[in-house]
């Protein structure tokens, strides 16, 4: 039996003045199946999702949508909602002091003949989430949601204005791999209810596990197309960055032997709100010169231990020894004079600057070093700032443009430019490559290893087990805010973290 197509994408074009995002792109969406869609970051896919959203008005474009057999423009937000395209935001986008059905009624509150009514929005919400089963209560506050439930909220947010089509965004990104799991569950429960999903992801392993076709984008083309039964992890790298894959020449890793620069020891700090967690008992080391893994699930405490050496997070219990002398009343200042410059994840929110161009960006924090009695040497500013973005290929038109024009990847290369200028000590990375393409990553593990190479030690978060393991000299595992296991890269694995971060070993 033929498949019904859902949305057809038909030769569409955009251009941002010489810059071609999309390039004559052709992709056919069908009833009841997860359509993956993948590629670097400047590959295409966020104008892609901004064109289909209305986010961007098709009118700015050349080509043509075709929806249910009809050609469709789109000239907001709402008007692509109202013609039936469902958008699950990355970002979870939840008011904890909300319900769960107020929260998925958001923006948009039904009212019962012209009256506003809590009970009927309750109804509303139960008859929705029962029809697609998805694994929410209604009547609950969203504080008391997991992580996965909060996605999930999002998703039924989506489904409320009953969609034809519904485009999920790197769904899982801030998710650990059971919540990643959970959410799989739900969009195949929805795929089974005929739900058609473009499913715009990163993670190759989640396409082939969950999806039914995928297209990759490169350099704003269609690059490949696959059923699921042609899908293989060569295929689609190869297909991403353009060319065949090489076997890792992966180095043998190193035991690094140097002094202690950073001693943690017995460390407790109180849960701070409701996406934080306690830490208790939490001790490790950092030696000169090392890259220190932090391993565990998503809310393990990982991220917690980076605000307490960042300063960010005062200290109620323990110690801090940095370099032999012991840290009293540390504080975000305090600590970064003394070398220690984090990055934190969330690179968006409180990373980059997007009022300020990419010059300002990347000496923010360190404009002492090009100023002389309080006058600001624009000139030496702007000369070290961009041999430091050019340096890690930082790619733009325009070292005076701000930062929402860069891709994800080149996004976080400016603050490891930043980084890199400041001359840290301790560099503390909090998930160096969320949201982040295949090729993106690689760059970005070379740009640590050098910053390694130059002396500096590291201690990196990352989710990925893998790029976690081919990073780090050592591991730290953390459990339930603490640290439960400590092992030399040689002498680990992915399953090593996983037993101890589970429980299943302690």
């Amino acid at each position: 039996m033929a498949l019904k197509s859902v949305l057809q994408v038909k030769d569409l074009s955009k251009s941002f003045g010489n810059v071609d995002a999309l390039r004559k792109v052709n992709l056919n969406f069908f009833e009841g199946e997860i359509h993956a869609v993948l590629g670097q970051n400047g590959a295409g896919k966020s104008t892609l999702i901004k064109l289909l959203t209305g986010l961007y008005e098709t009118s700015s474009a050349s080509g043509f949508l075709i929806l249910n057999g009809d050609e469709i423009q789109l000239d907001s937000v709402s008007d692509a909602r109202q013609k039936g395209i469902g958008y699950v935001p990355q970002e979870i986008e939840i008011v904890d002091t909300l319900t769960v059905a107020e929260n998925i009624f958001a923006g948009n509150l039904p009212t019962n003949n012209g009256v506003f009514s809590h009970n009927h929005i309750l109804k509303l919400a139960q008859e929705l989430v029962d029809k697609y089963e998805l694994n929410l209560p209604v009547s609950d506050f969203a504080s008391s949601l997991s992580t996965a439930q909060r996605q999930t909220t999002m998703i039924a947010r989506a489904l409320a204005s009953n969609p034809v089509i519904l485009l999920l965004d790197e769904p899982t990104t801030s998710l650990s791999k059971e919540d990643a799991q959970t959410l799989a569950k739900t969009m195949v429960g929805l795929r089974a209810k005929n739900v058609t999903m473009i499913y715009i992801t990163h993670r190759i392993p989640e396409v082939l596990n969950l999806c039914d076709r995928a297209t990759v984008l490169r350099d704003g083309q269609v690059a490949l197309e696959l059923a699921k039964s042609d899908f293989s992890t060569e295929k689609i790298i190869s297909s991403m960055i353009g060319k065949s894959l090489n076997k890792d020449n992966t180095e043998s890793y190193k035991v690094i032997s140097g002094t202690n620069i950073l001693t943690l020891e017995d460390i407790h700090v109180p849960r701070r709100g409701p996406q934080s967690v306690s830490l208790d008992d939490v001790n490790l080391t950092l030696r000169e010169g090392e890259i220190l893994g932090l391993g565990g699930l998503v809310g393990s405490g990982r991220t917690e231990v980076l605000g307490v050496i960042s300063g960010r997070t005062p200290l109620v219990t323990g110690k801090i020894t940095l370099n032999g002398e012991v840290i009293v009343g540390a504080n975000p200042q305090k600590m970064r004079d003394k070398g220690i410059i984090y990055l934190t994840e969330d690179r968006k929110r409180e990373g980059l600057l997007f009022n300020l161009n990419l010059i300002k960006n990347t000496t923010a924090g360190s404009l002492k070093l090009f100023s002389k009695l309080g006058i600001l040497d624009e000139g030496k500013e702007s000369e070290i700032a961009v041999a430091a973005m050019k340096s890690l290929t930082v790619k733009t038109n325009s070292y005076a443009a701000e930062p929402s024009h860069l891709s994800g990847g080149n996004q976080q290369k400016v603050l490891l430019a930043r980084a890199l200028i400041s001359k840290p000590k301790i560099l503390l990375l909090d998930e160096p490559t969320k949201g982040v393409d295949v090729g993106a990553r690689q760059e970005i593990y070379e740009v640590i290893r050098r910053i390694q190479a130059s002396g500096t030690s590291v201690i990196v978060v990352a989710s990925d087990l893998d790029e976690l393991l081919s990073l780090a000299n050592r591991v730290v595992v953390m459990a339930g805010g603490k640290s439960v296991d400590e092992f030399e890269r040689a002498d680990g694995d992915e399953a090593r973290i996983l037993k101890f971060g589970t429980g299943v070993l302690s």
